[in-house]
């Protein structure tokens, strides 16, 4: 039996190279939305913040359920990558630019009137189009945002909701590239650890490398929907810092590709046994080719393929949840 691959994606050389290349730190930005207290109705609100206020257990409070659904309305994305989330349709407003935003973080967070409030942050990095009219790193969008609010709340039944910004600089210091080739190491490790003994392979055996790949699409999926998982936050910790961020932006590009599939032409148009290919577009059109070329996959290309394949089903998720679902059980269907 072969010694589990460690995968050190991205390199040291490359990190080094991409130090190199850059004049000054990267900089990134955060932007949160508060969603402020209710207008009307306040009996259920006022029991959340009295637990709150005594450090006891909230998250399954009925208020605490009001706020997941209206943070579901705002970010969900009903359908394939076509489909505008609220979110989307009101950020993108305020850039003047049809806007897609990837990811969104949901929390809980303290607020300066001492109350406990929903909130969802995203990513500068996250936001497409980049080249807009108005960046998010401009303190007029934020002016921009709370203006838009302004009406959104009054529909919404709330006496505000509050708009932020954060930006700060990433710094890439020495240690970052080392957590970042453990972080890929031990997404490889998590995939193939969870393979039945028959499938773990060896250095001269062949391996069953699309099995690995819906594996390694399963648990991207599950960490998606799981972000308080261990693997799931320290990866959320660095996708956008160096030297992660590069491969990141090309992970989410692929991303974007797959959440743009017709999957009705899919389903009408694959049997189950063909459909099951489609795995290989998580890992991208440059190492499928390299798949092609040469049919002998080492233990570290198999864990690379592995990491791969793990994040690019994380990113989609991400991005849309119900596509993602769809084409994981296309795949999957009768395996």
């Amino acid at each position: 039996m072969s010694a589990r691959p460690t995968p050190t994606l991205p390199s040291r050389a490359r990190h080094d190279h991409l130090s190199e290349m850059r004049s000054a730190p990267h900089t990134l930005t955060d932007v949160t939305l508060v969603l402020g207290p209710p207008l009307h109705d306040r009996a259920a609100f006022d029991g959340f913040q009295a637990l709150a206020a005594r450090g006891d257990a909230v998250a399954e409070h009925s208020w605490a359920r009001h706020e997941y659904e209206a943070i579901d309305a705002l970010t969900v994305r009903d359908g394939a990558l076509g489909t505008h989330t609220l979110l989307e349709t009101l950020v993108g407003g305020v850039v003047q630019a049809s806007t897609i935003i990837a990811d969104v973080d949901r929390r809980w967070v303290w607020h300066e009137d001492g109350r406990l409030y929903a909130a969802i942050t995203f990513t500068t990095e996250d936001v497409r189009p980049r080249a807009v009219a108005l960046a998010l790193q401009q303190p007029e969008a934020v002016q921009a945002l709370e203006v838009v609010s302004d009406s959104l709340s009054a529909l919404d039944g709330r006496a505000w909701l509050a708009w932020s910004s954060r930006t700060w600089a990433d710094d890439a210091p020495e240690a970052q590239g080392q957590q970042v080739g453990a972080l890929v190491a031990r997404i490889a490790e998590t995939v193939l650890a969870t393979l039945p003994p028959s499938r773990a392979g060896s250095d001269d055996a062949p391996h069953d490398l699309l099995g690995d790949l819906l594996v390694a699409i399963r648990c991207g999926v599950e960490h998606a929907d799981r972000p308080q998982l261990p693997l799931a936050q320290e990866l959320r910790a660095l996708r956008h810092l160096d030297p992660l961020r590069v491969e990141w932006q090309r992970l989410t590009m692929d991303a974007f590709f797959l959440a743009a599939q017709p999957l009705e032409r899919l389903e009408t148009t694959m049997a189950a046994p063909e459909a099951a290919g489609l795995a290989f577009l998580y890992v991208g059109k440059d190492r499928t080719d390299r798949l092609k070329a040469d049919p002998c996959i080492t233990p570290r290309f198999r864990g690379e393929l592995a990491a791969r394949a793990f994040m690019t089903a994380y990113a989609l998720h991400r991005l849309a949840p119900r596509t993602s679902q769809a084409m994981l059980t296309l795949m999957t269907a009768g395996r």
